[in-house]
């Protein structure tokens, strides 16, 4: 008996990709939902459903809800997963549909609640990361978690690179989560002492604050900007750049200048940048308005030794 299509998935990103594959490879996959807007991930999902005769829905805000019940119509419908999917499930729909509606949150939760729990999981220096699944409820992120599954986070992993890691986490935990869910597993209520929200990041968020960051910091935060925002902010002769790859020197600066100075800036040691703390940090590349280029050349642009990176904010 060949097994029944009973699964849709709404996302926004592509880091569902890998479990969109792997549900159609158990025979599961039934409908993929994709934000209208979104031309990258529609771009995949709409050769991918044609490729392997799945169904496909452009979803638009203004019409979630009767699109939403469109789905519910579905025969056998098991699940519907929600993967980066940018719009909240109607309370409505889920007070009529107990035990459909699961989310893949990319980050630990309760800890790491909100939009983008890779960036401040980066950012924050943590030493691990991972994927809760949980049942929708009313409240985000909130609902009683059905598994979740951790995954390390080396200090040099981008933001880009840590999605990469999670989207394939995500479709190997897929048979655990079904042997679960079989089990009619409620999940486990969330410690709310334990529960932190974050926001979008915004523009605060994502500059460098030389006057109280040391290199280690400076270089989560880079990572956590790589690639979606291009890097981290800083400025210089009122000239915005963007840090994209950075590391720290293994040397000690004994001097006493102050963070944000240049130490050295040659093709041959690269860019040298006094940070907070007395450390030092190398900028490897970097992006401005003229393109993606490594950190010496803004020997081009005029930068020398001893001139000063500001903090936009």
């Amino acid at each position: 008996m060949s097994p029944i299509r009973d699964i849709v998935v709404l996302c926004n990103n592509r880091m569902a990709f890998p479990a969109i594959q792997t549900l159609h490879s158990f025979g599961r996959l039934h409908t993929i939902g994709v934000p209208i807007e979104n031309e990258e991930v529609k771009a995949f999902c709409s050769v991918f459903a044609a490729n392997v005769g799945v169904n496909i829905i452009w979803f638009e805000k203004a019409k979630l809800i009767p699109q939403i019940k469109e789905i519910l119509k579905i025969n056998h419908l098991k699940y519907i997963f929600t993967m980066t999917f940018p719009w909240k499930v109607p309370d409505e729909i889920i007070d009529q549909n107990p035990n459909l509606f699961y989310n893949f949150h990319y980050g630990l939760l309760p800890e790491m609640r909100g939009a983008d729990p890779v960036f401040e999981s980066i950012r924050s220096q943590k030493s691990e990361t991972g994927i809760s699944v949980h049942a929708i409820e009313k409240e985000i992120d909130k609902g009683k978690i059905i598994l979740k599954k951790t995954l390390p986070i080396h200090a040099d992993l981008t933001h880009g690179m840590l999605c990469t890691h999670l989207s394939y986490l995500a479709s190997y935990i897929l048979p655990e989560l079904f042997a679960q869910l079989q089990l009619n597993d409620k999940g486990l209520s969330q410690d709310e002492t334990l529960a932190k929200y974050y926001k979008k990041p915004i523009i605060t968020d994502v500059s460098i604050q030389w006057e109280k960051q040391d290199s280690k910091s400076i270089q989560a935060l880079v990572n956590a900007c790589n690639p979606w925002n291009k890097g981290a902010y800083t400025q210089w002769n009122g000239l915005n750049i963007r840090f994209l790859e950075v590391s720290q020197t293994q040397e000690t600066s004994g001097n006493t200048k102050a963070p944000g100075t240049v130490l050295e800036i040659n093709e041959n040691k690269g860019l040298i940048i006094q940070c907070y703390d007395n450390t030092q940090l190398r900028i490897n590349t970097i992006y401005t308005d003229e393109g993606f280029m490594s950190g010496h050349k803004l020997l081009a642009f005029g930068l020398k030794n001893g001139e000063q990176f500001d903090s936009i904010i």
